[in-house]
């Protein structure tokens, strides 16, 4: 993991929601998922000189396949930087750690750099969209905010399933359900700068108690940030990018592929 000292800045990507299927030549609502994925990697290859870590937020496959993770684990290897994976609701998480089994640290749940500590955090529950954090998980998040409070740490909290509305309002019924258990816990501490998540497949930055609510493009495709009812955006993906300093600021934002024009069905009603 990165050694710096307590002065420097981290750079941190987020990658999500890429949505790869065993079949590479497969395709979401008629955009190839490969095709994006790998336009993205070289993206973040282009413009970023040093990643610190990479942070896969969710939705790495849609058909759940063991083929699937072990593609996407080589395309971050590409960008030989730690990684830290959390799942998604379309994620089975045995076969994500079946890919991960040579790179285990990748399942880890928290990571220090520097005067920072990054908390990943389960939001899925099996069988449906929506996310709820479990007790255990809510638990967890509280142990391990008492133990970098202690350590004098600024925090960034990654989940895949988005805690605070956004204007879509259908994403509204997939999102973080129990947000005010999630809430409880982390208004408690002051030293949280950003909590960051997949899951709504768009640019998202709002704030709340002084704590930044960020939402990542996806790798694949974009969901219209103001409709009432599913549709698609013609924006093409990207990732997000995050600084975060020695005095507790964080820098942020978000690079999408330009140049190209993908593949789309934007009369699809469902994906």
């Amino acid at each position: 993991m990165p050694n710096k000292n307590n002065t420097e800045s981290y750079r941190v990507i987020q990658i999500t929601d890429p949505h790869l299927f065993a079949d590479e030549s497969m395709t979401l609502v008629g955009m190839n998922c490969e095709e994006g994925l790998q336009d993205v990697i070289e993206l973040v290859k282009e413009h970023e000189e040093s990643v610190d870590c990479v942070l896969c937020t969710g939705d790495i496959a849609q058909d759940a396949s063991q083929e699937a993770y072990n593609r996407f684990a080589q395309h971050i290897n590409k960008l030989n930087a730690p990684q830290l994976w959390i799942p998604g609701n379309h994620d089975i998480i045995a076969s994500m750690q079946k890919a991960l089994s040579n790179k285990k640290e990748a399942l880890e749940k928290t990571l220090k750099l520097g005067n920072w500590g990054i908390i990943m955090l389960n939001s899925c529950v099996e069988g449906h969209i929506y996310g709820q954090l479990s007790e255990q998980e809510l638990d967890f998040l509280k142990s391990e905010l008492d133990g970098m409070h202690a350590e004098d740490r600024h925090i960034v909290i990654a989940v895949h399933h988005n805690p605070v509305p956004v204007n879509a309002e259908w994403l509204q019924n997939h999102s973080l359900q129990n947000t005010q258990d999630f809430f409880e816990i982390i208004d408690a501490y002051k030293n949280i700068k950003a909590v960051v998540f997949g899951h709504i497949h768009q640019d998202f930055k709002t704030s709340r108690k002084k704590v930044l609510m960020l939402g990542s493009p996806s790798t694949s495709i974009q969901f219209h940030p103001e409709n009432d009812y599913f549709s698609l955006d013609k924006e093409n993906p990207g990732y997000r990018w995050l600084s975060l300093h020695a005095n507790g600021t964080v820098g942020t934002g978000v690079r999408r592929v330009v140049g190209k024009k993908y593949k789309l069905d934007l009369s699809s009603s469902e994906y």
